[in-house]
């Protein structure tokens, strides 16, 4: 693969777990919610891979040093080792790998959300 990648770091909103004296009307299931942090790969083309950084005591420092250490290599022409096996991501909005296959995924997940809150499950 001779693409070149850009390193960059974002996170998501996660369930770390559950505390049912925690419901309330806005969270009737009581979860706990935390931040997880990843390194995302991405290529002109648009396409994308993540790895999640889940170590050190400040895993978003963490995950800053990594990206910026995998674009001094890819500086190099060199990918990390074991790139191959990252997860894929979402392909970056409006690129032509979402023009390709994004969306398409885009459009079944929202027939799946109006189908789900029409079975009420949302």
């Amino acid at each position: 693969m001779n693409t070149t990648w850009t390193f960059i770091t974002r996170d998501d909103l996660v369930i770390v777990g559950q505390n049912s004296e925690m419901a309330d009307v806005v969270n009737p299931h009581g979860h706990i919610f935390g931040r997880l942090f990843y390194v995302q790969g991405y290529n002109a083309h648009g396409d994308t891979k993540e790895l999640a950084v889940v170590t050190g005591s400040d895993p978003a420092a963490t995950a800053q040093t990594l990206a910026d250490r995998l674009n001094a290599r890819m500086a190099l022409g060199k990918l990390p080792v074991g790139f191959d096996l990252w997860p894929a991501g979402r392909p970056i909005y409006g690129s032509d790998a979402y023009v390709e296959y994004g969306q398409d995924d885009d459009l079944a997940w929202e027939r799946q959300c109006n189908e789900d809150e029409a079975a009420g499950l949302r």
